[in-house]
């Protein structure tokens, strides 16, 4: 059942949002749209990442008030339902899994002699929780597997001559360098699935030199994020959904203490780093010369959280039922207890920028011209754990599944500086990007390539999962020019997943408009285009998940 909220408390803040002063970011935005209101995102952002809502993490009270403003929003603007039984409500039953207080342990041993090598948590390893099991106690022989990757249009397979059968593979993080960006992003997902489809029982991972500058070992320990509730979605059966059914446990090895797997072995601790951020990252496995025995405790329950989905119905009789998704997810991580002080993690810009843009985009294009094809709007729950929303909703959608023809997603719009240029991550895959190069010019901002191909961003946000579901998908993000270089970085290394990421920030409105109105232009322009988008023409994409291509 879904929690029941004060009503004054959400009309309050929508009447802010809707009676805002439409105060137009300059240039304006193109005559056939509504300008968008830099006051009403104001409104909206003010809400979602108020400290009322805990933080938004899927499955709690703070993201179910989240969802139920977002669907009063959808109301007031007149969207259709187009969720669950005529609601704005996608309802999804999950798995919870916690990690319990104690009943964690990696222990190493020689394989030989029996002797045991010293591995300390949270100083060596660190363990979250696991969702294959409440009680998880494996063990089995280490075989390195390099990266664990499996790609066959490189003719590369890490796991080539390695019996993983009953096994612990032992991977480096992340994957190799110089392999095109968005398909290194797509074989990075598949690496516990690799391991899992040979047998592997659990998965040890090693911190690189890249990893550590992405997400430090010692943070992890540090902001206690190992504690954070893992989710993954039930389906109609009441089965988990698991990619990796064998893969019952695993641990994370910092990147000092890594160097301990290798002694008395032909390969060098030193040397494999150094092969590994190398281009091409060439690192052969062999089998280790040590046993992992690793027992994990966990909590399991079962909540409920939803994807909130409203649309606009195309005016065309026939092409209304092709349907443009917009996506933005709509959960943040929640409390950290981990820290002193401000524990709450308010995720102004991760996401409740990208929501609230969303918001406006939909009050754009409701007051805007006709549009032939139908237009979508969902702000999505559990991207945090894993797009788990997004994944649901793509598996399981509340229209017919052919009738979505393509994903435009926001997430993390660091709106802090006046943007000149946008990041359409997949832009290059799929006709999409013919419209958002028309969008583009008419509102003066140029296309920039990916500028941190080692982040992975093209796998990590929602539209993903739309891909995997053969849908033509791009996902946006303002550009490097005139200050958001800068201006990211500071967001990822001071606010990222951090309670400092609030409206304390110093937010460019105006800017958060200009992001609004570039996105309705481009939905504007896919749903009246000639052709529904289409991948290109043996694009990796399509290739790997049968979708739609040119002729």
């Amino acid at each position: 059942m879904r929690l029941k909220i004060s009503s004054l408390l959400i009309a309050s803040a929508l009447a802010l949002a809707a009676c805002a002063p439409d105060t137009p970011p300059a240039p304006p935005p193109p005559v056939e749209l509504p300008a968008p209101s830099p006051d009403a995102i104001r409104a909206d952002m003010e809400f979602l990442a108020s400290d009322d809502l805990e933080g938004r993490e899927a499955g709690t009270p703070g993201f179910d008030i989240a969802a139920d403003y977002v669907a009063e929003a959808f109301t007031e603007i007149g969207l259709k339902p187009a969720g669950d039984a005529g609601t704005y409500f996608q309802t999804i039953s999950f798995l919870r899994s916690v990690r319990a207080p104690e009943g964690r342990m990696m222990h190493v041993t020689d394989t030989a002699t029996g002797a045991a090598v010293p591995f300390t948590e949270n100083v060596d390893y660190a363990m979250g929780n696991s969702l294959s099991a409440p009680s998880i106690d494996v063990t089995g022989e280490a075989v390195f597997v390099g990266f664990g990757i499996v790609a066959p249009d490189l003719g590369r397979d890490d796991f080539e001559g390695l019996d993983l059968t009953g096994k612990v593979a032992v991977m480096l993080s992340g994957t190799p360098k110089g392999i095109q960006t968005e398909e290194r992003a797509y074989y990075g997902t598949r690496k516990f699935v690799n391991a899992s489809e040979r047998g592997a029982i659990a998965v040890v991972t090693l911190e690189t030199p890249t990893s550590r500058g992405v997400y430090p070992f010692e943070r992890l320990i540090r902001e206690g994020r190992l504690d954070s509730a893992s989710l993954t979605w039930l389906g109609p059966d009441g089965a988990p959904f698991n990619r990796a059914p064998n893969v019952q446990g695993g641990a994370s090895v910092s990147m000092e203490s890594a160097a301990k797997l290798f002694d008395g072995t032909d390969g060098n601790w030193t040397d494999i780093l150094a092969a590994a951020e190398a281009e091409g990252g060439n690192v052969k496995g062999f089998a280790l010369p040590y046993t992992v025995h690793l027992t994990q405790a966990s909590t399991h329950d079962q909540v409920q959280s939803a994807n909130v989905i409203g649309m606009i119905e195309g005016t065309d009789p026939v092409l209304k039922n092709e349907v443009i998704v917009l996506t933005a997810h709509l959960d943040h991580i929640g409390i950290t207890k981990g820290i002193e002080g401000d524990q709450i993690n308010n995720g102004a810009l991760d996401n409740a920028s990208g929501v609230a843009t969303l918001l406006e985009a939909a009050r754009m294009l409701k007051a805007g011209p006709p549009m032939k094809r139908s237009v979508m709007f969902i702000a999505l729950t559990a991207e945090e754990k894993g797009l788990l929303g997004a994944q649901y909703f793509a598996e399981n959608p509340t229209v017919p599944k052919g009738s979505l023809v393509a994903n435009v997603n926001l997430d993390m719009p660091v709106l802090t500086y006046p943007f000149t240029d946008l990041v359409v991550f997949g832009g290059s895959r799929s006709t999409i990007i013919e419209e958002v190069e028309k969008a583009a010019a008419d509102m003066n901002i140029t296309l920039s390539p990916d500028p941190v191909p080692d982040q992975g961003l093209f796998t990590r946000s929602d539209h993903f999962r739309f891909v995997e579901a053969g849908i033509p998908s791009v996902y946006l993000i303002p550009g490097w020019e005139n200050g958001g270089a800068e201006e990211f970085a500071r967001h990822m290394t001071s606010n990222y997943h951090r309670p400092s990421d609030d409206m304390a920030n110093a937010i460019d409105f105006d800017a958060a408009a200009r992001f609004a109105a570039i996105k309705a232009r481009i939905a504007l322009a896919l749903a009246n285009a000639d052709e529904r988008p289409l991948w290109r023409k043996d694009d990796f994409f399509a290739r790997q998940f049968n979708g739609p291509m040119e002729p």
